[in-house]
């Protein structure tokens, strides 16, 4: 008998193991992915948004002379717009320069402003937030609201976030049409926010109802 608990503790030590290692492992991943999208968010703005930027210079010295290129003038002037904002969006870099809380309210206003979506922004937090739970919590916010204007058909978005002593905690509430939480198939962007949370030590919950909308809440240890 005390040899088959011994055997137990044994294999609980080494699966415990395999947890911290696998844990490590997606955390580096995760890590990784922001650095390449750092670098793909300044290429992106080096090289096509240049690119883009002399052209819709030159079409715009064309059009004032010749009217029938004012609509190349301004598909090339739509076209730089979305790739700035692509750029803004793999990596924000008013999250390094400003921090959290103006990089938070810049992604909703950015997100549904032009949308006409009633938000509230509403952040509390006691000091700097370290660089690597921000940009969880910039990630899994960006996340649950990109998934709101898409799929949720709400009207209105609350995004909250507070720091209570070491433990930050975000809540993202919209009054769409919610989903049978039991039974709903995880997307892409479901687990992604699942998987990164688990990375990082947090919990992620999802509180849905059909036609109810959805409260997703992140807690994170400081």
């Amino acid at each position: 008998m005390e040899r088959i608990q011994l055997q137990q503790e044994e294999l609980k030590r080494r699966l415990d193991e395999e947890q911290i290692n696998l844990r490590e492992l997606a955390r580096r991943l995760w890590t990784q992915q922001e650095s390449e999208k750092a670098r793909l968010s300044r290429e992106l703005h080096d090289g096509v948004g240049q690119l883009l930027t002399g052209l819709t210079r030159r079409l715009q010295g064309i059009a004032s002379n010749q009217p029938e290129f004012t609509e190349l003038y301004d598909i090339a002037e739509m076209a730089l717009a979305d790739v700035r904002q692509l750029s803004r969006m793999m990596s924000p870099t008013i999250l390094d320069d400003l921090g959290l809380k103006p990089a938070l309210k810049w992604l909703c206003r950015n997100l549904f402003e032009a949308e006409g979506i009633q938000y509230a922004c509403d952040i509390n937090l006691k000091g700097d937030i370290p660089k690597v739970q921000a940009i969880l919590v910039f990630r899994i916010a960006q996340e649950a609201l990109v998934n709101a204007l898409k799929h949720s058909r709400a009207d209105t978005i609350t995004v909250n976030l507070a720091q209570h002593h070491q433990v930050l905690r975000l809540d993202v509430i919209d009054n769409g049409v919610g989903f049978d939480v039991e039974n709903i198939e995880r997307g892409i962007g479901m687990s992604s926010m699942l998987d990164r949370a688990s990375a990082f030590d947090a919990e992620l919950t999802f509180q849905a109802r059909p036609q109810q909308g959805t409260h997703i809440t992140l807690t994170v240890a400081l």
